[in-house]
């Protein structure tokens, strides 16, 4: 991972999931431990879903579709990575997402794929749970800020 310090803001994305028992999908890291949305950056010549659905099977295993737009997280101070220092800036799009096909297992980078009671979510990567939080309100309009 490059640590030089940016000049502009990376993108990220998020795939968020819900099963039929309204349990949201996370995943924990193997780099720190703790549990998040997956997701992860945009590559270049990607579009911002087609980057969502990518991490989402990178690192679950599954097949999912893009059903709308959560929010867009650009605060500088809630865009901090454990292992990234203050002079990253991440813009964050999170996605809900439905599940189309594939089989839950863990990647490189997750140690453990399990679904969640959203009101009994473990220790979380940094605004992970303002955006599932947003989700569950099933707010038509796009969150900015």
């Amino acid at each position: 991972m490059d640590h030089k310090p940016q000049t502009t803001p990376k993108i990220a994305v998020n795939a968020i999931v819900f099963n039929d028992q309204g349990e949201v999908l996370l995943a924990k890291r193997t780099d720190n431990g703790l549990w998040c949305i997956p997701g992860g950056h945009v590559d270049l010549r990607e579009t911002l879903a087609n980057a969502c659905l990518r991490e989402l099977r990178e690192e679950t295993g599954l097949e999912a579709e893009v059903i709308k737009l959560v929010g867009v997280y650009s605060d500088p101070q809630n865009s901090l990575h454990i292992a990234q220092g203050p002079e990253w800036h991440t813009i964050r799009v999170s996605f809900l997402c439905k599940i189309t096909g594939g089989t839950i297992r863990p990647s490189e980078e997750t140690s453990e794929i399990k679904y969640f009671k959203a009101n009994q979510l473990p220790s979380l990567i940094t605004d992970h749970v303002r955006r599932i939080q947003d989700a569950v309100a099933n707010r038509s309009e796009a969150k900015f800020d």
